[in-house]
């Protein structure tokens, strides 16, 4: 647990300190959504990947809540020259802690792939942890989480210099859950992949 704790401190101070080589290409992964419990259905979300540079639209899908199965997404977004930019990608991801009385939240692992398209393509491949907890009220639940990663990204293209680069990031995020199936979804990510969205979570059909 402790060396969790650890690995996300160096994670988040890394995501702080590494100057961003891809902020003006698309990335599937901006923003990650990975919180432990993330809601399972639909997500519909807007995006704005490079703040005050352009909107976009994201929908994700999971079949159960996180960190259970796969999650999917795909999204237009404003590119970098005005056109039109397609992302997609899937995650999965594992426990790492369970809640208890003496620790009341939970640690989770996570690792993504996808691809962001643009001017140039973007391979993007994010490792890391989430840690999340649930303040419970009489009719919504609060679930805020942090989330650091690293993000190995592959280039290719002819605009671009570094076929290979490592980012890292860290992201802060707050589901506010009206049910155990719908929630609303905010978050913002800081270093390599500045973004903010805000989003609901709803059902899929049964």
């Amino acid at each position: 647990m402790f060396n969790s704790l650890r690995f996300a401190t160096a994670l988040t101070v890394a995501a702080l300190a590494v100057p961003s080589a891809s902020a003006a290409q698309v990335a599937w992964d901006s923003p990650m959504l990975m919180a432990p419990g993330a809601p399972a259905g639909w997500g519909f979300h807007l995006v704005d990947p490079h703040p005050g540079d352009g909107l976009g639209g994201l929908v994700t899908w999971r079949a159960n809540p996180a960190p259970v199965g796969l999650g999917f997404r795909a999204g237009l977004f404003e590119g970098s020259r005005d056109d039109l930019g397609i992302v997609g990608g899937v995650d999965l991801a594992g426990t790492l802690h369970r809640g208890s009385d003496d620790a009341p939240f939970d640690v989770i692992w996570f690792f993504g792939a996808g691809l962001g398209i643009d001017d140039d393509i973007l391979a993007s491949f994010p490792l890391g942890i989430a840690a999340g907890w649930s303040f419970v009220g009489p009719d919504v639940a609060f679930r805020p989480y942090v989330a650091p990663r690293l993000v190995l990204d592959a280039f290719f293209g002819d605009d671009v210099n570094d076929d290979l680069d490592l980012e890292a990031a860290v992201e802060l995020g707050l589901d506010l859950a009206f049910s155990p199936t719908f929630a609303i979804r905010t978050a913002a990510s800081l270093g390599d992949r500045d973004a903010i969205s805000i989003g609901i979570a709803v059902p899929g059909r049964r």
